[in-house]
């Protein structure tokens, strides 16, 4: 599976499909990890007083320029406190798998890591060949155009090809 996300109107947000359910949720990303792991709050889970603070960090001159989580770690909340510091629990992390995770010491989403599996006892250099070499976003753009020809071959009575 792969997650779907569209870029929002505002700096640092995207709407994700979080359950993988068709539903997109508003979500403030405050990073991207070469793993492709985005960490994110959502935005709809916060009150009035925590989307205002969101929207102040947001809204700060260069604030697009740096990730999120840079520009809150350099920020202060009218409370005194910092405000990754303050956000920090509200954090999420969804892996490119689409698993939801809290972010903690020792964890970390990988997707999928290319393992050796060997052919026989103490070969260790034979390569899985039941691999498949499509990535996440491909594997889910074949499954829906498989399921789009599928449709309209219901449709119109015409058996489907391919």
């Amino acid at each position: 599976m792969s997650i779907t996300k569209y870029n929002g109107t505002i700096p640092h947000t995207q709407w994700i499909d979080l359950k993988n359910n068709g539903v997109l949720i508003e979500c403030a990303v405050l990073k991207e990890d070469g793993f492709g792991n985005v960490y994110y709050l959502e935005i709809p889970s916060l009150d009035g007083i925590d989307k205002n603070r969101l929207t102040r960090i947001i809204s700060t001159p260069r604030s697009a320029d740096i990730p999120l989580w840079e520009t809150m770690g350099n920020s202060m909340l009218k409370n005194g406190m910092n405000a990754l510091e303050y956000f920090h629990q509200l954090v999420k992390i969804i892996t490119p798998e689409g698993v939801i995770m809290n972010p903690r010491v020792g964890a970390i989403g990988t997707g999928k890591v290319d393992t050796v599996v060997p052919a026989q006892l103490g070969d260790e250099t034979a390569p899985n060949s039941n691999a498949d070499e499509r990535t996440p976003a491909q594997k889910r753009a074949d499954t829906i155009a498989a399921r789009k020809a599928e449709a309209d071959a219901k449709a119109t009575g015409v058996a489907p090809t391919g």
